[in-house]
């Protein structure tokens, strides 16, 4: 009776040792498989840009300020209205007559009928609307971007606009500001409704462009100690170590020109990565 109670007991403990060891392979198994993430190589364009900020000022303008003191006597002109070169602004009881010197509209208007005026006080502004700009600040590492003649697109934001345009000039005389010294690229652009001078704007050039290239997303790439980038391939229990060269990248989605092709699958160490979560949200937001 006892030997057979100890054989039952002998049975009991390799059957719990049995599914100890059968549990700790499953684990392990599928902690190796949770261990990566499968990560398709695709095919597409990539975009690349300069991204530059900056404002709306006007090409033109005329601050009139009277050149010798008095009263004033009569004004031609209401705030907002359209002139023309050579129209009458306001007289002085003295009898001189000041002109605008440029088309455009009065965007300032200081002065009343029987106003005492002092010489060299400001009278009025006037804004030629029509030849309005964007002026673009660009730090030193940026410059050969925007030489003349590059193509830009503006977006002002207040307004909601997105306007084409193509630098005209770039003034060399760049002013410090922290680490860094900018610069002030010029970009005409034309009259456009809702936008006026001072309102602030984004830009962006052209800097790297591929078409049907292979595409990874950049979480997916790893660096060894020497910063060589490569990525791991095959399966999760047996990864395989692939060095790539990459191209192009956008800060989300790089290039690869060698080691792996679109359609390939690369694996990625699990844990929800930064990108991984923004492009997430991304897409529950849409």
């Amino acid at each position: 009776m006892k030997k057979k109670g100890t054989w039952i007991r002998w049975a009991v403990l390799l059957i719990i040792i049995v599914l100890i060891a059968g549990w700790f392979v499953f684990f392990s198994e599928k902690t190796q498989s949770a261990a990566y993430t499968e990560v398709p190589v695709t095919e597409g364009d990539l975009t690349t840009y300069y991204n530059f900020d900056g404002l709306v000022r006007a090409a033109r303008v005329q601050t009139i300020t009277a050149g010798e003191a008095g009263t004033v006597r009569t004004v031609y002109v209401t705030q907002n209205q359209q002139v023309r070169k050579g129209d009458r602004i306001y007289r002085l009881d003295g009898g001189e007559t000041v002109e605008s010197e440029i088309a455009g509209e009065v965007t300032g208007l200081f002065v009343r009928e029987g106003d005492v005026i002092a010489a060299g006080e400001t009278a009025a502004e006037i804004i030629d609307m029509t030849r309005l700009e964007v002026e673009l600040d660009v730090d030193e590492y940026d410059i050969r971007a925007v030489t003349p003649g590059a193509a830009v697109t503006v977006s002002v934001l207040a307004a909601d606009k997105q306007l084409e345009g193509v630098v005209s000039a770039l003034n060399k005389n760049g002013m410090a500001s922290g680490d860094l010294s900018y610069y002030k690229a010029t970009v005409p652009m034309e009259e456009t409704e809702g936008v006026y001078p001072g309102m602030q704007v984004s830009a962006k050039v052209l800097r790297e462009q591929v078409s049907g290239a292979a595409l990874l997303r950049l979480d997916a790439l790893q660096f060894d100690e020497y910063n060589r980038p490569y990525v791991e391939t095959g399966s999760a229990d047996a990864p395989r170590r692939v060095d790539v060269q990459v191209g192009v990248s956008d800060g989300v989605y790089c290039q690869i020109l060698s080691g792996v092709q679109a359609g390939d699958t690369v694996l990625k160490p699990s844990g929800m990565s930064m990108m991984e979560l923004m492009i997430e949200l991304d897409q529950k937001t849409r």
